[in-house]
């Protein structure tokens, strides 16, 4: 049935991109429908950094990066995201559009992951502590690591992999619930942190081929599985939050539509696409018109008084989330929901006259600086990441759209 569910949604899905691709006119209404918000500044001198394609957006968001708080490697207003998202962007920029800065910067930023890495190796208790930035860390190192010609020096990072994480998440049963550190807090839930593992799993077998990748990728199955068997709820399609949890949140699902794609990529074995698919189709009841989904997790802490509450940050891991599934089934309408979705963020969620793309977009506005966030320099660079990735290995070309 679910299949069945995919294949009709594939096509339903072609048919709601135009709206949001190819919308100068919309994004003009944007700049004018905000000009008096607090904190966002008014649009009263438009210059071409607002521009309604894609590429304008990529190179202005690029340029912005320079504005953001940053410190030999360390993005000081990232919510701990830049330490992964920072390494994806500037590592694999530096191999398409290399220059000095770029290069830098990738070298700057993989140093101070890897002191990140080498604390948490060392300390249990600071690693249980500092657990989102060590998360964070340890993606960014894995990433870059192949890029920079350091895979020969990653002994600290299997000693965190071997005597650290996966003792704590094999003894409990391969499913995380677990109070450490604001990672692990109701924020984001157990599933979500589970299944965070099993992208770090699979990512390294990606990046890091060979015998202990190999070793990786047979925990990153064992840890799928089980989140499978503990928290799948077949009734309404979707992973739960938690075990017995049946409200539906965003989170859990984006995170392991990016470990079930990566799996599948690696093993072929079709039972991780068949529930990648399942998550597509399940996850559309929190779909809003604007081409954004709606992120739970964080909607009454942000004070937002109706459903019309979608985070940056939960987005990108599902675009990422669609990239990979299109990458795996070829199927054109995932990508085109990705491209809205890049829309909707360009358009509703950048605010150009203040260099960044804010938090969330709550009640029909973006945030403000008045709202509990307003920035995450982490989120920003995941989607330089983004349309780094959709332009270089989706072969779009952002100008068209």
């Amino acid at each position: 049935m679910k299949r069945v569910l995919f294949g009709w949604l594939i096509l339903a899905g072609a048919g709601c991109v135009s709206e949001t691709q190819n919308a100068p006119a919309a994004a003009e209404e944007h700049y004018s429908e905000h000009a008096e918000l607090e904190n966002n500044p008014p649009p009263e001198e438009r210059t071409e950094r607002a521009q309604p394609s894609l590429a304008a957006f990529y190179q202005d968001l690029h340029q912005d990066a320079d504005t953001w708080g940053y410190e030999e490697g360390n993005w000081t207003e990232d919510f701990g995201d830049g330490a992964a998202f920072g390494a994806f962007y500037f590592s694999n920029l530096q191999t398409t559009s290399p220059d000095a800065t770029t290069e830098k910067r990738a070298q700057e930023i993989f140093s101070y992951n890897w002191g990140v890495v080498e604390a948490a190796a060392s300390d249990l208790n600071w690693a249980l502590d500092n657990l989102e930035e060590v998360f964070m860390a340890v993606q960014g190192v894995i990433e870059a690591a192949p890029v920079l010609g350091k895979t020969e020096e990653l002994g600290a990072l299997d000693t965190f992999i071997d005597t650290i994480m996966d003792p704590i998440v094999a003894g409990l049963g391969n499913y995380v619930e677990l109070d450490a550190g604001d990672f692990a807090s109701d924020l984001y839930g157990p599933t979500s942190l589970t299944a965070g593992v099993a992208v770090i799993y699979s990512q390294y077998a990606l990046r890091i081929p060979g015998e202990i990748g190999a070793k990786r990728l047979e925990r990153a199955i064992a840890i799928l599985d089980a989140i499978h068997e503990k928290v799948w709820d077949d009734e309404l399609g979707f992973y739960q939050f938690r075990p017995g949890e049946t409200k539906q949140y965003l989170y859990p699902n984006g995170t392991m539509l990016i470990a079930l794609n990566r799996v599948y990529e690696l093993t072929g074995e079709q039972r991780f696409l068949d529930r990648a698919q399942d998550v597509f189709v399940g996850i559309q009841p929190l779909r809003k018109d604007l081409a954004y989904y709606q992120s739970p997790y964080s909607q009454d802490y942000q004070g937002a008084e109706t459903d019309e509450y979608g985070t940056l940050s939960a987005q990108n891991y599902l675009m990422l989330g669609l990239l990979l599934l299109h990458q795996n089934t070829g199927e054109k309408a995932i990508l085109n929901e990705v491209i809205a979705m890049l829309q909707f963020v360009f358009q509703k969620l950048y605010i150009p006259e203040v260099d960044k793309i804010v938090h969330h977009w709550i009640d029909g506005r973006p945030a403000l600086e008045s709202d509990p966030d307003y920035f995450c320099s982490g989120c920003n660079l995941q989607v330089l990441y983004l349309l780094w990735f959709i332009e270089n290995e989706s072969g779009v070309d952002l100008s068209t759209v």
